[in-house]
């Protein structure tokens, strides 16, 4: 029983120690920022305390009143380089293993960041041409008054062409299928050109409405998170728990692209800002579109007449 004992005392002191060895490394990271920031100066008491303790622990001359002068050390720095943390210097300095530096935590997310930045940039470029695209072509089919009175072998030259690129352009979301009918008569001609134009108009108003301001939303919520963490890096203040908002606030980035493409159409007339625009900024500002939100449902709530007062109307 007696050996038990020893035993977790002396595990107990071992802890202890390895305890008091991290804060007297983390003193010293505190005092090394404070030193190189030009707007800060180091407190010669602090800076003996922190180091006194160092030699102490290392001499296994410690004391309780080092420990109480340790701690009150270690206090007075962290309130020094607020809003500085230990745990953003970690995540920012790159730490040095084995006589290498090692890249910090905090330029991992950035570089996921970028990428996948880049990725959706991409993704929106090419969705926005493929959709001016076919936004062209059906429109100048459209325009071609001969469509509705003669054959096809008898089309122009270019009306053919922005048929053929039409039935490609449609082909691209049916995955290689196509409309052509075996049947070659006048109205079966048209019958296929009425499917072609259909189809598109409904892809090009699903594109626009729905995919379009998801994309501008996503890309607005990637830049406002760079450059978040463009300052943050700066000043030093990034830390690891930050990264959980910033990936909650890609989805509600995508949620206020959608938002917009819901309550904004493209042709609502003429607008200061297209809705596409607008998802941008929705995505990039995320709480000026939430807090609008709030305050028109907030009205409808006070225009609407309490229960008493219902109650109360004569039959």
């Amino acid at each position: 029983m007696g050996d038990g004992m020893e035993r977790i005392k002396m595990t107990s002191n071992i802890d202890a120690q390895d305890a008091l060895k991290v804060l007297i490394c983390e003193g010293i990271q505190m005092l090394e920022y404070v030193a190189r920031h030009g707007e800060l100066s180091i407190d010669p008491k602090i800076a003996a305390g922190v180091y006194r303790a160092k030699e102490r622990i290392e001499s296994k001359q410690w004391k309780v009143e080092d420990e109480i002068l340790l701690l009150q050390c270690y206090d007075q720095l962290a309130k020094q380089i607020y809003p500085v943390t230990l745990e953003s210097l970690k995540a920012v300095k790159p730490p040095i293993k084995r006589g290498k530096w090692i890249s910090p935590s905090a330029a991992k997310v950035i570089n996921w960041y970028r990428r996948y930045t880049v990725i959706t940039l991409l993704i929106l470029l090419v969705v926005q041409m493929y959709s001016l695209f076919g936004h062209t072509l059906t429109e100048a089919l459209y325009k071609e008054s001969e469509l509705t009175s003669k054959p096809m072998i008898e089309w122009s030259p270019e009306t053919k062409a922005n048929y053929r690129l039409l039935a490609h352009w449609n082909s691209v979301w049916l995955f290689g299928g196509q409309f052509a009918s075996d049947d070659e008569s006048a109205d079966s001609q048209m019958v296929n050109l009425s499917a072609q134009l259909i189809a598109a108009e409904s892809v090009l108003q699903m594109l626009q409405n729905y995919v379009l301001p998801l994309f501008y939303g996503l890309l607005g919520a990637f830049i406002f998170v760079l450059r978040s963490l463009l300052n943050q890096v700066r000043t030093l203040t990034y830390t690891s728990s930050r990264e959980v908002g910033y990936r909650l606030r890609l989805t509600l980035g995508c949620l206020a692209g959608m938002i917009t493409g819901w309550l904004m159409k493209p042709d609502m007339g003429e607008m200061a800002l297209s809705p596409m625009a607008v998802a941008f900024l929705s995505g990039y500002s995320i709480e000026v579109l939430f807090t609008l939100l709030d305050r028109l449902i907030d009205q409808v709530r006070q225009n609407q007449p309490s229960p008493v007062a219902k109650s109360r109307m004569p039959d």
